[in-house]
């Protein structure tokens, strides 16, 4: 963990302690600290501690909570797939961290095994980035993110990043590269491996198998489409059309879904793929058939770096006769298992439409 160069003014803490963090993180803090102040506003408890003088590991925390604050999680992957006999991505990681293999600025973790009875390891990697802004205290941007391995068969393991930018999962498989040997091989869900009309029966069947039975899909919140060929849409400066809930395409869209139609063949979609659009993310809303819970997730492929990841948006709860939604945060344990099983099935998706692609290219 990287030291400041400087204290910073109060004037910085006040704006990063009422502004950006919590306030139970700041109770906690206090309290922490031996300070108990009842009945405080947000701001009031703001200034109270940013009049202390606060040592290192102090900052470092407030730092690291802001970033957190500011985060959007998201779930992204890969396999490592290996020819090389006893293939063990735990090792290659495990010396790795023995060698301190990092990059500069970059701190790794070593990896634990996650449960006693299966054989999943978890480990991290934060590092530090230059970001320009009007908080100095904040310029020098943490980044820190968890990820897990699992051997899923002979030679084939399973990755799973815990992202806080989509820049993450490059770090890691970058890290990865100079452990692994010629014979090793990185599988991802790539959105050039699907054409146009494929990507529409991706995004199609991702709504009906994102999440298990005890979520019943809605309705589709929105949806981006990018223009170009199946390449060129990825690219950053490609044409984006972003197309919302309350428009008539967007309800078309949901009902085909909804009546089990296929989605590629609404006149909507049609005329886009046709005029040279692709589906790039797609935002989901289900609500759960056991509990009064509703959920929306964010499925996308960015473009720089090309990587497909799921997030969770929004999640509520329904209270009284008119079902009102009420904003709940989901712990962050049971918001990774989301995005973790969304992902995951997303992955089956992609999986069994290359296969039908490939197969039809063979008759």
């Amino acid at each position: 963990m990287s030291k400041l160069r400087y204290y910073p003014t109060k004037y910085e803490l006040m704006e990063v302690l009422s502004s950006i963090t919590n306030k139970s993180f700041l109770n906690k803090f206090a309290q922490e600290r031996g300070i108990f102040i009842t009945n405080s506003k947000h701001n009031e408890l703001a200034n109270e501690i940013s009049d202390l003088f606060l040592d290192d590991g102090d900052l470092e925390l407030i730092r690291r909570q802001a970033y957190q604050e500011n985060a959007k999680h998201t779930l992204s992957g890969f396999i490592v797939d290996s020819d090389e006999q006893e293939f063990n991505l735990k090792i290659v990681y495990q010396k790795l961290f023995d060698n301190r293999k990092g990059k500069m600025g970059q701190i790794l973790t070593a990896p634990r095994k996650l449960y006693p009875d299966k054989e999943i390891y978890q480990a991290a990697i934060e590092y530090n980035r230059k970001k320009p802004g009007r908080i100095e205290f904040l310029q020098d941007e943490f980044s820190y993110f968890e990820f897990t391995m699992q051997e899923i068969s002979k030679g084939k393991w399973k990755v799973e990043v815990d992202c806080n930018r989509s820049t993450d999962t490059k770090e890691l498989k970058e890290l990865l590269e100079t452990g692994l040997s010629r014979n090793s091989d990185f599988i991802t869900i790539n959105p050039n491996l699907l054409s146009n009309l494929l990507s529409v029966d991706f995004f199609d069947n991702l709504a009906k198998q994102g999440l298990n039975s005890d979520w019943e899909f809605r309705t589709v919140r929105n949806l981006t489409l990018k223009k170009g060929n199946d390449e060129e849409s990825h690219k950053e400066e490609s044409e984006v059309l972003e197309v919302r809930e309350s428009t008539e395409e967007m309800a078309g869209i949901t009902h085909a879904i909804l009546s089990g139609q296929n989605l590629r063949n609404d006149t909507f979609v049609t005329n886009c793929v046709d005029n040279g659009y692709r589906f790039g993310a797609m935002s989901y809303e289900y609500h759960n058939k056991i509990r009064p819970e509703i959920i929306q997730i964010k499925a996308e492929f960015k473009a720089r770096p090309i990587v497909f990841e799921v997030s969770v948006s929004n999640f509520e709860v329904t209270s009284g006769a008119g079902a009102t939604r009420i904003p709940k945060t989901l712990s962050s344990s049971t918001d990774r298992e989301i995005r973790s099983e969304f992902w995951n099935n997303a992955k089956q998706v992609y999986n069994d439409l290359i296969r039908a692609k490939n197969k039809a290219a063979t008759l």
